[in-house]
């Protein structure tokens, strides 16, 4: 458990030295906190404890929620308009084939250490499992 500690700690440790200001196009966001939240998907919840965010200049998104597995969600996201750490995300897949369809709001701060909320509600292509997530950074 210790190691696998380590290189998420490690990994977010590298990717947060590619972080930008901004999330303008031809820009990128990256995040990364610790905090407490869960994932629900059907009947069984899970606790999240962290989560790693990158929304890249292409508009797309890509997602790590830590838990006691690790969920990895991908898709795509738009800024909102009226203001510039408000992230409206559109979820079109994760690391298995079947994935997921959803959508979710995401709040980031002007940088990477900054508080990070995640809300999410969506259904999984396979199981047809409802599926929500909420974290918030400590």
């Amino acid at each position: 458990m210790k190691i696998k500690q380590l290189i998420a700690a490690g990994s977010i440790l590298v990717l947060s030295i590619f972080t930008t200001p901004g999330a303008q196009d031809g820009q990128y966001r990256l995040a990364h906190a610790n905090g407490e939240g869960s994932i629900k998907v059907g009947q069984e919840q899970f606790k999240v404890t962290g989560i790693v965010v990158k929304l890249l200049a292409d508009r797309t998104a890509e997602l790590t929620l830590n838990s006691e597995i690790t969920f990895f969600l991908s898709g795509t996201w738009s800024q909102n308009s009226g203001s510039e750490e408000e992230f409206e995300l559109q979820i079109t897949g994760g690391a298995t084939p079947g994935g997921l369809d959803g959508t979710g709001k995401l709040t980031l701060g002007k940088d990477v250490n900054s508080k990070v909320q995640l809300i999410l509600k969506g259904k999984s292509r396979t199981t047809k499992k409802a599926v929500e997530v909420y974290f918030h950074s400590k």
